[in-house]
């Protein structure tokens, strides 16, 4: 992020406590607090009607982890593809708004696989170019816990601005995967 001093007192102001001053701890700190926004308000919803047990399996079903990452993603100002996963089994990957780091994704019945280059996907799943997928700039590829998947916008586009860097840097296939198993979506 380059604007981490503007996230930092903005947390602040939100009335949390960061640690430090990088973007990791801000990114962090700044999505769990809309997460926790999110959490309270089907909460709230529910606590008269429902039991804990009850408003939990509500929370699950209901949250938006779209609306999470719109809120808490709006002021963020840089290059990012973030990785996240809640608690309840959801994951999400989101792509910064100018598309300046690189996202891809491949998905079948059995997995979904996200990579910053299509041919650590091709190589890992042995898949063809045209079966990877580009997650648009200003997307989040949110992964329910029962294997949906869907690609939704969270933040505005931007004119695409990749970085020379980032395809010179993932050419030398040092690239992360992000691998879940249809078989773990439902524990």
């Amino acid at each position: 992020m380059t604007n981490v001093d503007e996230l930092f007192d903005k947390l602040i102001e939100l009335g949390q406590h960061p640690k430090d001053k990088v973007d990791t701890v801000i990114v962090l700190e700044k999505i769990g607090h809309f997460l926790d926004e999110e959490n309270r308000r089907i909460t709230e919803k529910y606590q008269n009607q429902l039991t804990k047990a009850q408003i939990a399996e509500r929370i699950e079903q209901e949250i938006d982890l779209r609306r999470v990452l719109e809120r808490a993603c709006k002021d963020f100002d840089g290059g990012y593809s973030m990785v996240g996963i809640t608690g309840y089994g959801a994951s999400f990957v989101a792509r910064d708004p100018a598309g300046i780091r690189p996202a891809y994704f491949y998905a079948d019945e059995e997995v979904v696989v996200v990579a910053s280059e299509k041919p650590a996907i091709k190589t890992a799943l042995g898949v063809e170019y045209d079966q990877i997928r580009e997650i648009e700039p200003g997307h989040a590829l949110i992964i329910e816990p029962d294997g949906q998947l869907e690609e939704v916008p969270f933040i505005a586009a931007q004119p695409k601005q990749a970085c020379s860097f980032e395809r010179i840097y993932f050419s030398r296939a040092q690239t992360q995967l992000f691998i879940r198993s249809a078989k773990n979506w439902a524990s």
